[in-house]
C-alpha cells in the first residue's frame, strides 16, 4: 500500500497532530514490544476484511503487531491462522505462522521474535493447548507479553466494546477503581468478566508499563492511534498524590511535565509560588495546581503528558481535585484541544478573544470578580 495513501487513511481516523505523535512514539519502541492483537474466532470469521486492513496499514507503517489465534477457544486456531495468512499475502504483506507448544516455550519466543525481525507478522496459533483451561493460555499470553514488554494489548471483538450489547460500551476501566463494581453488577458477560479477570492479572504482572484495550478491528486504528479512543481502555489506575505544598516535589520533573504538555517554556518562578494545593500523579505524567486567589480558587494548571492523554489519567486527577475543592474557577486559550473536555466538566464559561474562562460550583456574585481575575492574570508561559 502507498505510503500516502495510508497517510491520508490515518488522518481520516483522527488529528494529524494525534496521528503523528502516536506513530513516532511508536517507531521509536523496539519492535517487537508494540503491540498483542488477540484475534478471536468469530473476529476471522465475520471480520476478517476490515482486520486484514488494518495489519495492511500496520504493515505499511513498519509495525509488526502479534497476532494471538486461539485465546479464548483453540480449536481451530490453526485453520484460523491460516485464513489471515492467506488474505494477507495475497496483498504481499509477510505472515508466518507460529504454532506454539503449551507452554510457550523459549524456542517458540524466539521464533516470535526473528518473524518481526524479518518484518513478518506472526501469527501466534494456540491450537495444541485447545484441551487445557482458557486461564492456562491466558498465562502463556502473560509469558509472551512480559518477556517482550509488549505496551499494549488488544482484544479484538465483534463488539464496540466490554458493555452490554445494545448498550453504550464502557470507555475507560480504571482497575483501581472499577474492577469490584464491574465483577458485582450485571454490567458484563461472563465471557467479558473473563477478559476484566485475567486482563487485571496480566497488568499487575507486567514488569513494564502496559494497558489493554478491548475494540472492534472497524476502529482499531483510532483506538491505537487518537487521544480519545473507540473501545474500552482497561488499565490498571493512577496514584494521586495531594500535597498543600511543592515541597517536597520534583520541581523540575513537574516543569518538563507542563513544558512538554503545553508546548511553550515555563517563566521563572512559576513553581515558587505557595500554592494552595498540587495534585500530582505518582509518574508526574499528570498534576493540577490550585492557588487562593482574591476572587476564590483558581486553577492555575490541569496538565497530563501528552503521551498519557487517553488513559484517563487527566478523569483520575479531576475526580481527586474536585472532592477536595467542589469551587474553583480556571482559563484556557480557545485553541487548546481540552476546551471540549473542560466545557463538559464546567458549570459555567464565557469566551473572551484571548481566553475561555470556565467555573465550577461558583454563587452568582462570585462569577464577575472571577472572569476579571482570569482575564487580567499574567501569563505562566512564554508565547
Amino acid at each position: 500500500m502507498e505510503p500516502d495513501v495510508i497517510q491520508r487513511f490515518l488522518e481520516s481516523v483522527g488529528q494529524k497532530a494525534d496521528i503523528d505523535l502516536y506513530l513516532k512514539l511508536f517507531q521509536s519502541e523496539r519492535k517487537e514490544s508494540f503491540a498483542i492483537l488477540v484475534a478471536e474466532a468469530g473476529v476471522v470469521k465475520n471480520a476478517l476484511d476490515p482486520l486484514h486492513f488494518d495489519l495492511r496499514i500496520l504493515a505499511g507503517l513498519g509495525l509488526i503487531p502479534i497476532v494471538i489465534l486461539g485465546l479464548f477457544d483453540a480449536t481451530d486456531a490453526d485453520t484460523n491462522a491460516k485464513r489471515v495468512k492467506d488474505w494477507l499475502e495475497e496483498d504481499l504483506v509477510p505472515a508466518e505462522i507460529i504454532s506454539v507448544q503449551a507452554n510457550m516455550s523459549d524456542d517458540d519466543l524466539a521464533a516470535i521474535r526473528a518473524a518481526i525481525t524479518r518484518g513478518s507478522i506472526p501469527l501466534v496459533s494456540m491450537q495444541t493447548a485447545q484441551t487445557l483451561q482458557v486461564d492456562h493460555r491466558f498465562n502463556l499470553l502473560q509469558r509472551l507479553s512480559n518477556t517482550l514488554e509488549s505496551h499494549k494489548v488488544v482484544y479484538l471483538s465483534t463488539g464496540s466494546g466490554l458493555g452490554r450489547r445494545n448498550t453504550p460500551h464502557i470507555s475507560v476501566i480504571n482497575l483501581a477503581t472499577d474492577y469490584d463494581l464491574l465483577m458485582k453488577e450485571d454490567t458484563l458477560s461472563r465471557r467479558q468478566q473473563l477478559v476484566l479477570r485475567r486482563t487485571r492479572q496480566l497488568l499487575e504482572q507486567a514488569p513494564h508499563r502496559m494497558t489493554a484495550s478491548v475494540v472492534n478491528p472497524l476502529n482499531l486504528l483510532r483506538e491505537l492511534f487518537t487521544i480519545n479512543g473507540a473501545g474500552t481502555l482497561i488499565r490498571k489506575g493512577s496514584t494521586v498524590r495531594s500535597a498543600s505544598s511543592l515541597e517536597g516535589i520534583d520541581k523540575p520533573r513537574l516543569q518538563a511535565l507542563i513544558e512538554s504538555a503545553f508546548k511553550r517554556r515555563m517563566l521563572p518562578g512559576v513553581l515558587d509560588r505557595n500554592y494552595e494545593r498540587a495534585f500530582i500523579e505518582s509518574g508526574y505524567r499528570g498534576a493540577a495546581l490550585l492557588e487562593q486567589s482574591p476572587a476564590g480558587i483558581y486553577l492555575s494548571k490541569f496538565v497530563v503528558d501528552r503521551m498519557a492523554q487517553g488513559e484517563g489519567i487527566g478523569g483520575d486527577i479531576w475526580k481527586v481535585m474536585t472532592r477536595e475543592f467542589p469551587s474553583f474557577f480556571w482559563r484556557s486559550r480557545p485553541d487548546n484541544f481540552i476546551v471540549p473536555w473542560y466545557v463538559r466538566n464546567c458549570s459555567g464559561m464565557v469566551r473572551l478573544n484571548a481566553w475561555h474562562i470556565f467555573w465550577r460550583n461558583l454563587t452568582p456574585e462570585q462569577i464577575a470578580p472571577a472572569i476579571a481575575y482570569a482575564e487580567q492574570r499574567p501569563r505562566d508561559l512564554e508565547g
